[in-house]
């Protein structure tokens, strides 16, 4: 009797109201609290059944019965607590079969248990033959057994794993604190209780105190708990849920946003709410700008990298058409500091007798010192062709550079031209580098006045200069991004350091002493990234 009586009330947990599905013992919610206190109630009433009617008329058995009543405030205690330290540290609970074979319809295994409790009480209170009141006892107990036995839904999922919420730390707190309050109020009592009364009586009073004051404090009890769980566990437990979840896409957002708004309380949780409703709002607008931004982005790379390689394709490379011809030897090499550069070089025959060759240094970076890079670069390899003096050439230049210069960039720009027959060279300088020049032994700086940077001002004059070269004599020409080179500003590369590179290598073939210059600035730098553009050129007479 006692089995069936107490694997009863486990199987009531499970069958007593279980809109949420079925869990383990817990008291995470106050549907849960009420839930047991249901089922307590429910196990007593099918308790006094069971004694009433199997034994009727037993007193010990009455007896055992009001015990169970007068206990039955500490047993919901004991009860309470034990469920609580065995969900805290994850002790396994009795939990039903999930699936067995169903033997009867659904609905008949709540007819029986509502059958055996009324029949039960039915024979409590009419039934005086013992012989009937037997029978029918026994008829209540086989309902009861089958109703134990009634199996769970097939797809019935049993949460084990309960993790102790707000409302399960508060109700707990609050149980702990109405034993200390009891116990407070009964302690003093036992001054005043006279030597007469038995230890029997003694109990059975503070039984009836106990009953009386969990009967008086039961419904403010829940009350409060309704108010605490409305208002503060319920919608903290729905911010954590909805903050916890997932967000892919819009719906997701939109679930969000939805149950944030969904929480109505009158407090600080709303204002929390709503905050967080505005840092959503703020963060899918930063998103959606991410991804403009991004677009725009790869679209500005792409079109950088288009540019790259138009102007790359402008600079000339075809170095061996003259390397291995009978006049002179040609090298270049141009690295951007970013995407495109503002530094060029350019090589180009002016006619059988005569090869014209220009280094320059556009003002400033990025896309618009490209174009007028290459303006200036096609301006001058235009007019060197058609003028003979290369100083008309920078003063036409110079004119056409300074229409239009809207952002007032300036051009530096060394322009030379080597007739092969004389092995004269003429050049002219507006405001560049000075070049190096290997007739002797080594290289040195050639120093002249270096004139006025193009696109500056319109009409000014250029000069023209003139050097007798002969064979195995060598022109090198860099821009600043070679002699400015440092590491962190800490010192640069220098004028210098660029003619003894040179002269350690100067017969070498170009290409290798251009070689050396570029590992040289390098390991100079420690091979961080390069602040400005790099640029050289080198020719050689034959």
């Amino acid at each position: 009797m006692l089995f069936i009586s107490n694997m009863l009330l486990w199987k009531l947990w499970y069958s007593v109201m279980n809109r949420d599905g079925h869990e383990i013992p817990n008291f995470n919610t106050l549907y849960n609290i009420i839930k047991f206190f249901a089922m307590f109630i429910i196990y007593l009433i099918v308790a006094y059944i069971l004694l009433n009617g199997l034994i009727k008329g037993n007193s010990d058995a009455m007896d055992l019965y009001n015990n169970m009543i007068m206990i039955f405030p500490l047993s919901v205690i004991v009860l309470i607590m034990g469920i609580h330290i065995a969900v805290k540290y994850k002790i396994p609970l009795y939990t039903p079969k999930k699936r067995l074979r169903k033997i009867l319809p659904e609905k008949a295994y709540t007819i029986m248990l509502i059958s055996a409790i009324i029949i039960g009480m039915a024979n409590i209170i009419l039934v005086e033959n013992e012989f009937y009141s037997t029978i029918i006892s026994i008829l209540v107990m086989a309902l009861l057994l089958i109703y134990i036995t009634k199996p769970l839904e097939e797809n019935c999922v049993i949460n084990e794993d309960i993790n102790i919420n707000l409302f399960n730390k508060i109700n707990s707190s609050l149980f702990i604190l109405l034993l200390i309050l009891l116990g407070l109020a009964i302690i003093p009592m036992y001054a005043f209780i006279p030597d007469e009364i038995t230890p029997n009586e003694i109990l059975g009073n503070f039984s009836r105190i106990i009953v009386q004051y969990m009967t008086l404090m039961l419904i403010p009890v829940l009350g409060y708990m309704y108010y605490l769980e409305k208002n503060m566990t319920k919608p903290i437990n729905r911010l954590s849920k909805s903050l916890s979840r997932t967000i892919n896409k819009e719906e997701d957002y939109q679930m969000l946003n939805d149950d944030l708004n969904s929480i109505t309380v009158n407090n600080e949780l709303k204002s929390l709410a709503g905050s967080l409703i505005e840092m959503e709002e703020d963060l899918n607008l930063y998103k959606k700008q991410l991804i403009e931004v991004t677009s725009q982005k790869e679209r500005y790379e792409t079109e950088m990298k288009l540019a790259h390689e138009i102007q790359d394709s402008m600079i000339s490379k075809d170095f061996e058409k003259y390397n291995n011809g009978e006049n002179c030897e040609i090298w270049g090499l141009m690295k951007p500091a970013r995407e495109v550069a503002g530094d060029f070089y350019d090589f180009f025959k002016i006619d059988d007798d005569n090869i014209g060759f220009v280094i320059g240094d556009v003002s400033g970076k990025g896309i618009t010192a490209s174009l007028i890079m290459v303006k200036a670069m096609t301006l001058i390899q235009d007019y060197a062709i058609h003028l003979d003096d290369l100083s008309e050439v920078f003063y036409e230049v110079n004119n056409l550079l300074c229409e239009g210069n809207v952002e007032n960039l300036f051009v530096t720009c060394w322009l030379g031209k080597i007739n092969f027959k004389t092995k004269k060279l003429s050049y002219v300088n507006a405001g560049h580098n000075p070049p190096l020049i290997k007739q002797n032994d080594n290289f040195e700086y050639v120093h002249i006045d270096p004139g006025i940077v193009l696109a500056a001002m319109e009409d000014l004059p250029y000069e023209t200069h003139e050097i007798q070269l002969k064979s195995g004599d060598a022109i090198v020409l860099y821009t600043d991004g070679i002699t400015e080179a440092n590491y962190n500003y800490k010192d640069f590369y220098g004028e210098e350091r660029l003619k003894d590179i040179l002269n350690k290598h100067k017969n070498e073939d170009l290409e290798k002493i251009i070689g050396s210059v570029e590992k040289d600035i390098n390991d100079f730098c420690e091979n961080k990234e390069q602040f400005d553009d790099t640029t050289m050129f080198a020719i050689r007479l034959k």
